[in-house]
């Protein structure tokens, strides 16, 4: 196992987790491309996962490129389509608090180590908090500064935590 940091894909989660926060909210036409862009970039991140948990846990590897798939496939309806955000914009704060939790969950369920366990459990929790504070405050620009936080906090978590070393079974 390569026990390097993953310096670019924290620096990319890093500078995604930027665009989402300062990426400003004018119009509907913004809310919509923002939040298809977080579920986007969710959906690349589930992906990253996949990919990572297929040879641990391949069950895990398909959930998360299913999800990653219907993740990208509304972002991309979002983006390409404001009348649909306009639609459900009441949904849409369940939804990618869902997508948080999901991706918290397949995180947290793949790997043992530290960091895989710390992003799960934030991904759980902020996108439980993305739920509960966009129903009181339906501030989209808050709801995108939570999906920030988490790409951000997860990129110097990628960048800075070095996965544990795995054991290996000696004849």
């Amino acid at each position: 196992m390569d026990l390097q940091r993953n310096v670019s894909v924290g620096i990319i989660a890093i500078i995604l987790g930027l665009i989402v926060i300062i990426f400003p909210l004018v119009s509907d036409f913004t809310l919509s491309i923002l939040a298809g862009l977080g579920i986007i970039f969710l959906g690349f991140w589930l992906i990253y996962q996949g990919y990572k948990s297929w040879s641990k846990n391949p069950a895990a590897g398909i959930a998360s490129l299913i999800l990653a798939f219907f993740a990208i496939a509304l972002g991309i309806v979002f983006i390409g389509n404001i009348q649909a955000l306009s639609f459900i914009t009441f949904l849409t704060v369940y939804i990618v608090g869902f997508f948080l939790i999901i991706t918290g969950l397949t995180s947290l369920f793949t790997d043992s180590g530290l960091k895989a366990k710390a992003i799960g459990i934030l991904g759980v929790i902020l996108g439980i908090l993305f739920m509960i504070m966009g129903i009181y405050l339906g501030n989209p620009l808050f709801l995108a500064i939570i999906i920030g936080a988490f790409l951000i906090i997860a990129g110097i978590m990628e960048i800075f935590v070095l996965p544990p070393a795995e054991k290996t079974v000696e004849s």
